[in-house]
């Protein structure tokens, strides 16, 4: 689910890395291959990457033939507009990291829809203003990421906002963006766990506790990363890894 203006809607540094379309060829998979030999002997840890819809819009023609037949459909059905970039970017990510088999093999999605690709490491996608965001992992993952930008989020807090979390707005110096970080922290959970909104968002508590970390205010595995994108955004991870990588490398189409 997103935050679209009042409404629910399904839908650390920035690394500039290059990859033209006359070299993708020969680098499809290849983020997807130096993640799992940097697992090799190391601590596992979330990868993130990131395009940004700026960039892909002035080739979007050409770089929608990259896309599998489905994607490339919901591209179309949003016509000229931002969401196409964006669900076209997300596509894109997902055929950076993991090659030409998304063009062929479907993305199978669990019984609350949550979409994965058969025999490769878990991943999730989101995305909201200029970017998509994907993080790869080698267990369950969730992210989340939103826009700064002005909404009734009071309406939404004492509808979906556990009271706890209620209560640290009201004592935030930056209750407008604390609620996005609280909603991106909420939202990768339910993600990571797959559940959607199956599971009632008021039901359980998240709050931050530093610029990068936050608690969950019950029993968990789960890890929550807050990680630095850019200014107007809020991003958050859920994992059960230790660590989330300190970058989000920029992918360029």
């Amino acid at each position: 689910m997103v935050l679209h203006g009042d409404r629910l809607v399904r839908p650390r540094r920035v690394l500039h890395v290059s990859l033209s379309r006359r070299k993708m060829a020969n680098k499809n998979g290849a983020a997807l291959k130096a993640f799992n030999n940097s697992q090799k002997g190391t601590t596992p840890l979330v990868e993130l990457f990131a395009a940004d819809i700026n960039q892909i819009a002035p080739r979007a023609a050409q770089l929608i033939s990259l896309l599998d037949e489905e994607r490339q459909a919901r591209v179309r059905a949003f016509g000229d507009s931002r969401s196409a970039l964006r669900t076209l970017a997300a596509g894109l990510l997902l055929y950076s990291v993991f090659g030409e088999r998304t063009r062929r093999v479907p993305l199978i999605r669990g019984r609350r829809g949550k979409p994965h690709l058969p025999d490769n490491e878990p991943f999730n996608i989101s995305h909201a203003g200029d970017y998509a965001v994907l993080a790869l992992s080698t267990q369950p993952v969730g992210v989340d990421i939103e826009h700064f930008r002005p909404l009734d989020w009071q309406r939404i807090a004492l509808r979906f906002f556990h009271p706890d979390e209620r209560a640290f707005l009201a004592r935030s110096s930056e209750p407008e963006h604390d609620f996005f970080r609280i909603w991106t922290l909420k939202e990768s959970y339910l993600k990571a766990e797959g559940t959607g909104f199956s599971v009632s968002p008021a039901s359980f508590a998240v709050l931050p506790v530093s610029e990068t970390s936050a608690n969950f205010l019950a029993e968990t595995d789960y890890r929550f990363t807050r990680v630095a994108f850019l200014p107007d955004y809020a991003l958050s991870v859920c994992s059960l890894e230790k660590d989330v990588a300190d970058r989000v490398e920029m992918k360029m189409f």
